[in-house]
């Protein structure tokens, strides 16, 4: 079939590369195939070939070199690393039979295409959403947020921020996981007051605008996001208070929104996520 000639020509190119550190030689090849619709299976047959070279180190700057330099020219897209590297991370098991550290290869791998933009942050978090390579994948997607904490940390426009936010939550809805979503946040911190409003805002919003189980599924968030440190009280108040201040805005997608926000306003209190004295002002200590 095409790809396996793809994949016998690519594997032929790539062992020579290991040898001759010639990356032009291999665009050419790779130009020569003009198979560009199987480039993400080079991308996973390069590194997964650097595994298996006697110096660990040597084999990964040779294949984050080559990478590079395809990249920079032209000749592979960001589409195809990151391809590339979904099929990786999906193989982690297999490959750790034949690679013993193979987690730990991988890991370096994708920090280093991490750094140098190859692969996005968005993306790295959509793979651990689809928790793609199950616990194995997992382990590595999580090794490289542990280690590029300047990476995780984003700096986003207004707008980005919204659709950042939106994502989010319907992600969460989508799989109820509450411990991905306090990842999420900590990969926006700090954020300012109006954004942590905002966000417990639509939390809520965009429950109301979907069924029952949204609705449950966000007031469990709430109580999560609070026991778990990742909200303060406060921003839960400034969320209700936002809330209110939008009320008329909202009631045009959701006639009878003030009515469910009374009720998540009773299950916050009695969840103990919002103080029962809200919305009066906090009494200050004696």
């Amino acid at each position: 079939s095409e790809l396996k000639t793809f994949k016998h020509a690519a594997g032929r190119c790539i062992e020579e590369y290991f040898v001759t550190s010639n990356a032009e030689e291999v665009g050419t090849v790779l130009q020569e195939l003009g198979m560009s619709t199987y480039h993400h299976e080079f991308v996973k047959k390069a590194v997964t070939m650097s595994f298996s070279q006697s110096s660990e180190l040597a084999g990964r700057e040779a294949v984050l070199h080559l990478l590079t330099t395809l990249t920079s020219e032209g000749i592979l897209t960001k589409d195809d690393i990151q391809w590339g590297t979904t099929r990786l991370l999906g193989q982690v098991a297999d490959l750790s039979l034949d690679y013993p550290r193979c987690s730990e290869m991988l890991t370096e791998v994708i920090i280093r295409l991490l750094t140098d933009e190859l692969v996005s942050v968005p993306f790295l978090r959509r793979c651990r959403l689809l928790r793609i390579g199950d616990g194995a994948g997992l382990k590595v997607l999580e090794a490289v947020q542990r280690r590029t904490p300047e990476y995780s940390k984003k700096q986003l426009s207004t707008a980005a921020f919204k659709k950042e936010i939106q994502n989010m939550i319907l992600e969460y809805f989508n799989s109820g996981d509450q411990a991905e979503f306090g990842r999420c946040i900590r990969e926006l911190t700090p954020l300012s007051p109006a954004q942590s409003a905002e966000l417990v805002r639509k939390i809520i919003v965009f429950a109301m605008e979907r069924t029952v189980k949204e609705c449950e599924l966000s007031l469990a968030l709430l109580v999560w996001v609070i026991r778990h440190e990742e909200l303060t009280p406060k921003d839960i108040e400034n969320g209700f208070d936002d809330m209110y201040r939008h009320m008329p805005d909202i009631q045009l997608d959701v006639p009878d929104a003030d009515q469910m926000a009374r009720t998540f306003v009773v299950e916050a209190m009695k969840n103990k996520v919002l103080r029962e004295t809200w919305p009066d002002p906090e009494e200050p200590d004696e």
